[in-house]
């Protein structure tokens, strides 16, 4: 199991309304650029389930940056909310 440190990965927490959160967990390089984010949804202590993930972030030619994707993924909530209800529905 790979320990991560401050250093090489962020997690933001937004309140996205009725009790759901969306995070976004960044994983970053050894020159603190950001490689990749996971975008998750739930609702603290019933979990979380993967709506998104990026990668390649920091190669090179690649212009990323984290307040366009946070605007992608607010354009993109309905879409996101249908993925996670549809992950966590009851078999």
């Amino acid at each position: 199991m790979k320990k991560y440190t401050s250093a090489q990965r962020s997690i933001y927490s937004y309140d996205i309304g009725e009790g759901y959160t969306l995070m976004n967990v960044l994983y970053k390089n050894e020159e603190g650029k950001t490689e990749a984010i996971d975008t998750y949804i739930g609702i603290d202590r019933d979990g979380f389930s993967c709506v998104g993930h990026s990668e390649g972030l920091a190669k090179p030619g690649v212009l990323f940056r984290y307040s366009d994707y946070t605007r992608m993924i607010a354009a993109q909530m309905p879409l996101l909310m249908d993925m996670f209800l549809e992950n966590t529905k009851s078999q």
